[in-house]
């Protein structure tokens, strides 16, 4: 083993974090929001340790990390030894949307 692999951004990716961390820290949100965002950046932490922990899901070669009813989409290489973050969804949102 030589180390945690490294995570890459896709632009889907980084856009739906914003997203989910803009809409878990708008005014009122509270505590557990907080809680929750946190939880999910440390599930993408985490996956640079444990990268096959999670299966794929309904696309073959996409793992799935769930965490706080969201869902990390993610594909490894191993060879290169990057995770590559394609989508973080929220709860009953549309994979397929832009």
């Amino acid at each position: 083993m030589s180390g945690p692999y490294r995570v890459i951004f896709t632009a889907r990716a980084r856009a739906d974090l914003l997203a989910v961390r803009r809409w878990l820290s708008q005014p009122g949100s509270g505590l557990k929001a907080r809680l929750r965002s946190a939880r999910i950046t440390r599930a993408i932490i985490e996956l640079q340790f444990t990268p096959f922990r999670w299966p794929e899901g309904e696309t073959t070669g996409v793992r799935e990390r769930p965490v706080e009813g969201h869902r990390i989409l993610y594909q490894v290489d191993d060879r290169a030894r990057t995770i590559s973050l394609l989508r973080v969804v929220g709860p009953f949102q549309n994979r397929a949307a832009p």
